[in-house]
């Protein structure tokens, strides 16, 4: 595949051990302060340095790591070693620094390759529900007593963290396409969720993002696994993946379809969850297993079954595993209900992509009967460019629909590209709902002020800093 961006492939692993002093610029980020934790948990001496503060902060404080508010020169003194997040430029200050004194510098992603691919690496992609399906392997290990290194891009309820270092044998990590850089992982098993249309803003066509996933599952280490969405995966043949001998790795595929390995059966919701039949064939025989979820929406089900799919695949007792999972109770911002005012309930969504989007109002709508109230943050300049027309049904669910203006996350903005483009789009699609424009976040808080009324559900969703409509309502 051509070299698309500065985290090009590279699979030379960083040694480890010949570094003692960690400096992480980004700390704060959800993707470093794992790293950072699981770096400590190793014996190393990590610090590093972010714009700001932050809940992250607060735990890798809590954990013993040092963080410098503000990037600067002389934070990097006594670092071994500088790492840098995707997010932070190459002019970056301490970057430059640390090039001019000579102190070696990596990638985020070079150095999870490294703890990843050292053991046996469990490696969760896909274009949704990579943190949750992570998640969730991260909690049925953990309580099977298999003590394993997590590394995640949420904050696990359970855990109160999005990282632990463990003692075992396996590695979970959540492992983000978005830049090309999963290509450097090489997993003991792979796991794909979907594929959908997204990051063209560096892949340039689906047709790129495609053979990039394809790389990644042939970067499998041999006698490992794949784990595929067989119901919206669209490849699904050993050759195509690049494996000459097919005996090299055992392909495992789940979803709501019989035609698959594992599959659910007898699907039931409830308010806040649902049950189901995991359904498990090995040659002509089928066991059954009921599992029961206390996470809502369709969307869940399939995340469980992906999780559980891995649990089966490296020969656990997948009947203790299914018990297990019902005490996971999600991650932070996936579904999360934050809090109760004039007597609406509110929930805060990580919710940016349009599946994502479409698959949590479902989930929501299942709830007690109760108006729906959902407020948008569109995420980056390019993806709504390149996505704003596959809204168009992602929110019949709603009775109401806010819309912000976009959270750019460092991308410059685009002409035309805006929250009212998104707005003008939904007009011509023919949504019938409740439809309002509020650019501004902190004017959302006055409409929901004289709007809500008790029995509403208030569902806040984007991927950045649209979660302060929840939390300034809720204080005030």
């Amino acid at each position: 595949m051509e070299e698309l961006g500065r985290e090009a492939v590279s699979k030379n692993l960083v040694n480890l051990e010949r570094y003692r002093n960690y400096f992480l610029i980004g700390i704060g980020g959800a993707g470093m302060s794992a790293i950072a934790i699981v770096l400590a948990g190793m014996g190393f001496n990590v610090c590093g340095s972010d714009i700001k503060e932050s809940h992250y902060i607060d735990i890798l404080r809590s954990e013993g790591i040092s963080v410098f508010i503000g990037h600067r020169k002389d934070n990097i003194k006594g670092a071994d070693v500088v790492i840098y997040s995707s997010a932070i430029p190459e002019t970056n200050v301490e970057i430059v620094a640390a090039r001019e004194m000579g102190i070696p510098v990596y990638a985020r992603s070079d150095i999870l390759a490294s703890i990843l691919n050292s053991r046996k690496g469990i490696a969760v992609t896909g274009t949704h529900g990579k943190t949750t399906t992570t998640s969730m392997i991260s909690l049925m290990l953990r309580g099977l007593g298999l003590d394993p290194t997590i590394i995640i891009g949420g904050e696990l309820n359970e855990l109160g963290s999005n990282a632990r270092y463990g003692e075992g044998e396996y590695v979970v990590a959540e492992a983000c396409e978005s830049d090309g850089s999963f290509l450097k992982y090489s997993p003991y098993i792979s796991v794909v969720t979907n594929i959908e249309d997204d990051h063209l803003d560096f892949y340039h066509s689906y047709e790129n993002l495609r053979r990039s996933f394809l790389e990644f599952l042939g970067n499998t280490k041999h006698g490992g696994i794949i784990v595929l969405n067989g119901d919206e995966v669209e490849f699904d043949k050993k050759s195509e993946i690049g494996f000459k001998n097919l005996s090299n790795v055992r392909m495992i595929y789940y979803g709501l379809s019989n035609r698959n390995n594992v599959w659910a059966e007898n699907i039931e919701f409830s308010s806040y969850g649902s049950t189901y039949d995991l359904c498990i064939k090995e040659k002509e025989a089928i066991s059954r297993i009921k599992v029961k979820l206390n996470v809502p929406g369709i969307h869940n089900i399939k995340n469980s079954l992906a999780a559980l799919s891995v649990c089966y695949g490296i020969g656990l007792n997948v009947e203790e595993a299914a018990r297990i999972l019902r005490f996971f109770t999600g991650v932070r911002r996936r579904f999360e209900k934050r809090g109760e005012k004039k007597g609406a309930l509110f929930f805060d969504d990580y919710a940016h992509h349009p599946s994502e989007v479409r698959a949590t109002l479902e989930a929501a709508s299942r709830m007690d009967k109760r108006r729906l109230i959902a407020i948008f943050q569109p995420h980056r300049y390019t993806r709504l460019k390149s996505l704003y027309r596959k809204f168009g049904a992602c929110f019949d669910f709603c009775d109401i629909l806010i819309v912000t203006d976009v959270y750019g996350a460092g991308e410059e903005p685009l002409p035309g590209v805006n929250g009212k483009l998104l707005i003008d789009s939904l007009i011509d699609c023919g949504f019938n709902r409740r439809l309002v424009y509020i650019p501004s976040l902190k004017d959302v808080s006055h409409y929901l002020e004289d709007n809500i009324r008790e029995g509403d559900l208030v569902l806040v969703m984007g991927a950045g800093d649209v979660t302060r409509v929840t939390e300034e309502f809720l204080r005030s």
